[in-house]
């Protein structure tokens, strides 16, 4: 897969924009808060329909402008492909592809395929278990239609029934009438999401330890345990037994949304003992290993949105991520020009306060 070209209007601090990519590397370099990140996030957009950074669509929106646009030219595997996502400061989406109009969000996920990095993502390894569920949902629902419809039917009934929870010491009537029907479709959907998250991981930590070993040689050795799965059954006479203890807490207790896995390094948390470069690495570790599973699935690489991937990394690090992306498309940010050594070959493009040129 291979992204062409980029078109932003009233997309964050870019007032309008046209940015032209080639196969391989391609640089963003500038200064801090000029719009480097906010060009790979308009990127991103479109293929997960929503942002790494925040859940406001009206944050995507230039100050004084009422509507965000962001259309991408891109190249699978068929032909030459158009997408189109628009927001709107009343809070409205409106998505395309090839000029038509796209009904549903779960439509448009997943057409075009990308892979972002982003310093915020050592979070996924410093910081608890939403941010690796988080992880986990992003890398799935791009390449897995039934795990996106579970998400999203999980996530509609769990919103349900914690919103019955909450008013059941002032209505317990509409908790005790429906308590079934929802505990049966958490318990379905929920069934699934545990599946195929702990088969994801089962192939995320082989691709993860091959990438340390080709990084690092035998010195670090990482590994993910998943820490608990369960099936429908488990499920049901969870929500059923202990649902005087949920309606204690007000909330939904057990299942997926409470989900989570840690990430060693050498036989030892990495969360509480790596050092920053190693948590970084390992967080690029699973990125990559998110590109290379997609691959897997669906017979192309993503596109991979590097944003400040080098740095606080040794050379020997460097030059394993550098090489790695031989044979892949890349747009990686750097605030430095002469960052731009480190890429002899590829497009390089400058960027200053939301207007981006092409240098080579």
């Amino acid at each position: 897969m291979i992204l062409k070209s980029v078109i932003y209007r009233s997309f964050r601090n870019i007032g309008e924009a046209q940015l032209f990519f080639e196969p391989g590397v391609n640089l963003l370099y500038g200064e801090n808060a000029q719009g480097k990140t906010n060009a790979l996030e308009g990127i991103y957009l479109c293929a997960q329909g929503r942002s790494h950074r925040t859940a406001k669509e009206r944050d995507y929106i230039r100050l004084g402008d009422e509507a965000a646009l962001v259309r991408l030219t891109y190249e699978d595997a068929r032909r030459t492909q158009t997408l189109e996502l628009r927001c709107t400061r009343a809070g409205r989406k409106y998505c395309r592809k090839n000029g038509m109009p796209v009904g549903r969000m779960s439509e448009f996920i997943g057409n075009f395929r990308a892979v972002i990095f982003c310093p915020e993502h050592l979070s996924i390894v410093k910081e608890g278990p939403a941010e690796r569920r988080g992880f986990l949902d992003t890398a799935l629902c791009q390449t897995d239609q039934t795990y996106l419809a579970a998400l999203q039917q999980y996530s509609t009934a769990l919103s349900q029934r914690n919103r019955l929870i909450s008013e059941y010491p002032f209505r317990p009537e509409p908790f005790l009438e429906t308590q079934e029907l929802w505990a049966e479709q958490m318990a379905q959907s929920g069934e699934i999401l545990y599946e195929k998250r702990a088969a994801y991981l089962e192939t995320a930590e082989k691709a993860v330890i091959d990438i340390f070993r080709d990084m690092m040689g035998e010195r670090e050795h990482p590994r993910l345990l998943y820490k608990k799965k369960y099936t429908k059954e488990e499920l049901l006479r969870l929500y059923t037994e202990e649902k005087d203890k949920e309606l204690r807490a007000g909330s939904s207790q057990f299942g997926p949304h409470k989900d989570d896995f840690e990430i060693l390094l050498n036989d030892r948390s990495a969360r509480v003992f790596a050092s920053q470069g190693q948590q970084k690495s390992l967080a690029v570790a699973l990125k990559l290993a998110e590109g290379l599973i997609s691959r897997e699935k669906t017979g192309e690489y993503p596109v991979f949105l590097l944003d400040d991937v080098l740095s606080e990394l040794d050379a020997r690090r460097k030059s394993y991520i550098l090489g790695g992306l031989e044979g892949k498309q890349a747009i990686i940010t750097c605030c430095d020009k002469n960052d731009a050594a480190e890429f002899p070959k590829g497009r390089v493009i400058r960027v200053e306060n939301g207007q981006y040129t092409q240098i080579r």
